[in-house]
């Protein structure tokens, strides 16, 4: 992700749509920044490296990964193309996936557009769109809402985080790593 602010923004988006973990490949320090607290719902697991990732969601979760990418093959995520346990995969905004990131995934998705007004959209609305998509397809329930707003205290059972490392035991060992230097981007996450 080219955007340190759209990984914020993303943690967000997953957690409202249900994920239940981020892989992070190779980051050590994250920014949560724009995740309004969001962070706190999901588990954080750090990967050294993309295989790392890849073997970690297929061996321990038994997940399909899932690239979201416009490429010849990709099936319309409208069409709700997914086959059980599913990691999503994302590239980056202006190159798009990389060749390595390719391989790895099982299949792909891509949204539609009915405009030639932009050649692709912001990562994190695409994802937003790929989850809302999947939620629907594995049937989560809607979360509690009260007047204009969802509860935010009521966090759904999909979302709450099992076990593993957290953003603070993240940002504790990358700051361990680098010397004791603090990993801090000024949000809170305790």
């Amino acid at each position: 992700m080219s955007k340190k602010k759209n990984f914020g923004e993303l943690i967000r988006t997953a957690a409202a749509f249900g994920a239940c973990e981020v892989v992070v490949v190779g980051m050590h320090r994250l920014m949560t920044h724009g995740a309004h607290g969001a962070d706190k719902a999901l588990r954080f697991t750090q990967a050294p490296t993309l295989d790392s990732a890849i073997a970690y969601a297929r061996e321990e979760h038994g997940a399909h990964i899932c690239g979201i990418e416009i490429i010849e093959g990709a099936q319309p995520v409208s069409d709700a193309p997914f086959r059980g346990r599913t990691a999503f995969m994302v590239g980056n905004e202006g190159q798009g996936m990389p060749e390595c990131q390719m391989r790895a995934c099982d299949h792909f998705v891509y949204i539609a557009q009915y405009s030639a007004a932009t050649a692709s959209l912001n990562i994190n609305c695409a994802a937003a769109i790929v989850l809302e998509h999947y939620a629907r397809w594995a049937r989560l329930g809607e979360a509690p809402r009260d007047g204009y707003k969802y509860v935010t205290h009521a966090v759904a059972p999909s979302s709450l985080p099992r076990s593993g490392m957290g953003v603070h035991q993240m940002r504790r060992l990358s700051a361990d790593r680098a010397g004791g230097a603090a990993a801090s981007d000024g949000s809170s996450t305790e």
